[in-house]
């Protein structure tokens, strides 16, 4: 999967070649495929990466620039298989670190589904970008299936989290970032401190991780220190 920058408005194919040629390539890459999918069953892996709308060289991410994505099969309501590529942002709520969920989710496609022109669940292959992001993590998916020995995990790996704070406690490292003076997150908490902006420190973070489960959900939600992640269930699909 590719390192894209996600713009808060989503960047546009050229023209209609374009278009054309990302349709060519869904329908070699998966309608071609479809049938041995479905008889294949759910791959057990999932890939998840994060993208930042601007700067995508910035090692110190603002919260609200990062976005988490992951692609992964699911069987929808009618028991068909679907390969869902969700999208999702995180939230600082209250004290804790809030990412994905219902309420944080950005989008929800299937890649399975023939691309057309408008919203909903299919891709839009008038969005070149993240259409390619949708396209490139299923050929990814593809290939760590075919290889039994491809790196996998089955935790998350997160970034380091740091915060903004009005004054630092006596001898908790800090670093400095604009004008903020910033500690971990969990120090943070842990003293009770008045936090402010929220950054993840994504230096030496791999860009995609995949992940191995028989049953996703148990890897694509939980509580990993300051944060509770869902990649999982979204708006357009609640918990089962």
């Amino acid at each position: 999967m590719p390192v894209l920058s996600l713009r808060a408005a989503p960047a546009r194919a050229s023209g209609g070649s374009d278009a054309s040629r990302i349709l060519q390539r869904w329908r070699l890459q998966v309608a071609a495929r479809n049938e041995l999918a479905e008889r294949r069953g759910a791959r057990q892996f999932a890939l998840v990466g994060y993208r930042m709308r601007e700067a995508p060289a910035e090692r110190l991410v603002p919260l609200e620039r990062l976005l988490y994505v992951a692609l992964f099969d699911d069987r929808d309501d009618q028991d068909r298989l679907v390969t869902r590529l969700v999208g999702v942002r995180a939230r600082f709520v209250g004290d804790q670190l809030i990412l994905g969920g219902p309420d944080n989710t950005l989008f929800d496609k299937d890649v399975r589904s023939a691309p057309c022109s408008g919203s909903g669940r299919r891709l839009d292959p008038q969005d070149a970008e993240l259409c390619e992001l949708a396209l490139g993590g299923e050929r990814h998916l593809e290939r760590v299936h075919r290889h039994p020995h491809y790196p996998r995990r089955n935790v998350l790996r997160w970034p380091a989290w740091w915060c903004a704070v009005a004054a630092a406690p006596p001898d908790v490292p800090t670093r400095r970032h604009g004008g903020d003076t910033l500690i971990a997150l969990e120090t943070a908490l842990t003293s009770s401190l008045s936090i402010g902006r929220v950054f993840a420190d994504v230096g030496g973070l791999p860009k995609r991780q995949v992940l191995a489960g028989a049953d996703l959900r148990r890897v694509l939600c939980g509580t990993a220190g300051a944060v509770t992640f869902d990649l999982f269930h979204t708006r357009f699909r609640r918990a089962t």
